[in-house]
Formats: C-alpha cells, sequence, structure tokens
C-alpha cells in the first residue's frame, strides 16, 4: 500500500526542487505551472471518483455507460485537436471511434472470456481507456489532413470530376493521404510504445495487480496492435460518414474553412 503522508511529502519536494531549478535559471513560469497543477489536480480527482465509485459497484452496465461517456468526451477533443469548426463533425469522428475501439476492444476482452474478470471495471476501463486514447491521438491527426486537404485541393477535385471520375474516386485520393497519416502516427506509437520505458512501465503495473509475467506481455502487445488496428478503422469509418458533410446535394463541395 502507498503511504499517503509519504506521497504528498514527496510531491511537495518534487515541485519545490522544480521552482527552486527554474528559478536559478531565471525561467519565470511559475504562474502557468501552478494553474496546470490545480487543472491537473482537478481532472485527476474527478476521473479517481469515478474510477472508485465504478470498482466499487463492479457493474459491467455503469462500465458500459462510462464507457460511452469517454467515448463522447474523445469525439470532442478529436474535434478540438483537428480544429474542425462545425460541431456537425463530431458525428463523422464519433463514428469512426466507436467502430474502432469497440471492435478491437471487444476482441481484447474475448481475450480473457474465460474469467469473470474480464467484465470487471479493473479491466474493462483499463482495456477501452488505452484503446480511446491511443485512437483519439491518431484521429485528430488524420482528420486534420483530411480537411486540410479539401481545403487545399478543391481544383484537383473538381478537375477529376471534370474528366468523368465519381465522387469516391475524386476523394479516394485525400482518403487515401488519412490512412497513410493514421498509420504513419499508428507505426510510430507501436515504436514508442514498446520503447524500454514505456513498454516496461506498462508491463511492470499489470504485474503488480496480479498478473503473470507471460500474461502482462501478451496483453501489452495485444493492446499496441489493438490501438494501431483500432485507428486505422477509426480514421476510414470516419472519413466514409464525412463526406455527407464535405459535399452538398449537388455534389459540390462545401466550404470546409
Amino acid at each position: 500500500m502507498v503511504n499517503l503522508w509519504i506521497a504528498l511529502a514527496l510531491g511537495v519536494i518534487f515541485i519545490i526542487i522544480t521552482v527552486v531549478v527554474m528559478g536559478t535559471l531565471g525561467v519565470n513560469m511559475f504562474g502557468k505551472m501552478l494553474k496546470g497543477f490545480f487543472s491537473m489536480a482537478l481532472k485527476v480527482g474527478v476521473i479517481a471518483l469515478f474510477v472508485y465509485w465504478l470498482v466499487e459497484w463492479d457493474s459491467f452496465v455503469f462500465d458500459v455507460l462510462f464507457v460511452i461517456a469517454m467515448l463522447f468526451y474523445s469525439a470532442i477533443e478529436v474535434k478540438v485537436r483537428a480544429r474542425l469548426r462545425s460541431t456537425s463533425y463530431v458525428i463523422p469522428v464519433l463514428a469512426g471511434l466507436f467502430a474502432g475501439t469497440m471492435l478491437t476492444g471487444a476482441g481484447l476482452l474475448l481475450v480473457n472470456i474465460t474469467s469473470l474478470a474480464a467484465l470487471s471495471a479493473c479491466f474493462v476501463l483499463p482495456v477501452f481507456a488505452i484503446l480511446l486514447t491511443g485512437t483519439a491521438d491518431v484521429l485528430a491527426r488524420s482528420m486534420s489532413m483530411y480537411y486540410a486537404g479539401l481545403r487545399h485541393h478543391n481544383q484537383f477535385y473538381y478537375y477529376m470530376l471534370g474528366n468523368g471520375a465519381t465522387h469516391h474516386e475524386a476523394l479516394s485520393y485525400l482518403t487515401r493521404r488519412a490512412v497513410q497519416q493514421a498509420a504513419a502516427c499508428g507505426i510510430s506509437a507501436l515504436v514508442g510504445g514498446t520503447s524500454v520505458g514505456a513498454g516496461a512501465a506498462m508491463m511492470w503495473a499489470m504485474i503488480m495487480v496480479g498478473s503473470t509475467v507471460v500474461d502482462a506481455v501478451v496483453l501489452f502487445v495485444l493492446l499496441m496492435l489493438g490501438v494501431f488496428c483500432s485507428s486505422i478503422v477509426a480514421t476510414v469509418v470516419a472519413v466514409k460518414v464525412a463526406r455527407r458533410y464535405s459535399l452538398d446535394a449537388y455534389g459540390r463541395m462545401k466550404n470546409t474553412k
């Protein structure tokens, strides 16, 4: 068990060391650091409260509801990070996140389906949190590239239409670019996630909560592959759904600025 008083004292020491080092070097960012600290404390407190309740209740229904709430929050976060101004663009993002994370999340639950632990909050919540976080990061970059492409390749789009291409064919180039971006980000996440620090820390955490070394390694690899698969699926679905918001009823490209 963690000693609360020692943990609090250590946290204060960390902050003091940081402030002293910054002050010695003349880095005057104490106000921003304080604001960031309180913002972090508030978010962590809210999340901890929800996690405490969910673990105490240990209800699969409540776990599903919390995952749905995380899904909507992640969709809004993707919209903000991708700088999509219209709220209607949340729908394609939400569809992509749902398709990607539910497909891979259901598969990961099957790995441990022989035990009731697969349906407990201790397994469901971390799995979907990791999937949503990783997928949302990749999807934000992919959707940003897709809509940036719509803004900067209008002439290319109409050129293809004028030469007999269908809407599907004209938009396939931008779709391919978005998927390429998702694949590149996903590969980077695979390389970064399997680095010595990140990989060892995650597997160590699994072992601390009772997993064997083999189970920790297998689940870690599956999670990394799941995030990669979820990112690709989410990007394809989001782009497919987003097409109805990119073109008007006459097949003309809407103003995406």
